[in-house]
């Protein structure tokens, strides 16, 4: 049996990486917001003849840190699922299935894509397990609400990081993001209004001990 320090170990590795990486690119979103305006007050014609140079440097770094924060939250899913040695094999398994799709592709949005699909059917069937109240779904939170909230979350990054990544150009783009929009909302409501939503049922008091 696993045990619940090294799911803690893993849920925190996770969580530290996360942010890491998401005030990597709020750091390097602020420097350079700050670049273009010192470069517009210094050279006024600094957007026409170098801003879409700009633009692709500053994509280029921050390619790597998107691909990572994609990986770290696929990662996040079948830890819900699994245990620690089927955990490993799964997570390197979907890294293998989006690496091979983008090798044969030649696209590596296409490989993200994969991996995010695959991310996104487990965490489907977790949150269906979780509103079930199964017991396989592993979280650090208490409550069938709360945890079912905490999936719906996950779900709505997931099918958010699939809008950016694969369907930018779609007709489906819209849908898309509406729907991982109103996962996020959803999830919101529930992980932090749990108790406010839950049906207490009415128990009767126990008079036993009167008769």
């Amino acid at each position: 049996m696993e045990l619940p320090a090294i799911k803690r170990n893993w849920d925190f590795g996770l969580t530290v990486a996360t942010v890491v990486l998401l005030g990597s690119l709020g750091l390097q979103s602020f420097v350079g917001t700050l670049y273009v305006w010192w470069a517009q007050r210094a050279n006024p014609a600094w957007e026409q003849l170098h801003y879409a140079e700009f633009v692709s440097r500053m994509n280029a770094f921050a390619a790597p840190q998107v691909v990572l924060l994609v990986i770290v939250m696929g990662l996040c899913v079948p830890k819900r699922l699994f245990s620690r040695r089927a955990l490993a094999a799964t997570s390197v398994a979907m890294i293998a299935v989006g690496a091979a799709v983008w090798l044969v592709s030649g696209s590596l949005s296409t490989g993200l894509a994969a991996y995010l699909a695959l991310s996104a059917l487990i965490q489907v069937a977790v949150v269906a397990l979780t509103v079930a109240g199964t017991q396989a779904p592993s979280y650090l939170t208490e409550g069938r609400l709360t945890k079912t909230g905490s999936g719906l979350l996950h779900l709505g990054f997931i099918v958010f990081a699939f809008v950016v990544v694969a369907l930018q150009d779609s007709v489906f783009m819209l849908p898309a993001f509406w729907t991982a929009t109103a996962f996020m909302l959803g999830g919101t409501v529930l992980s932090f209004y749990a108790e406010k939503l839950a049906v207490r049922r009415y128990r009767p008091a126990d008079t036993s001990a009167e008769d």
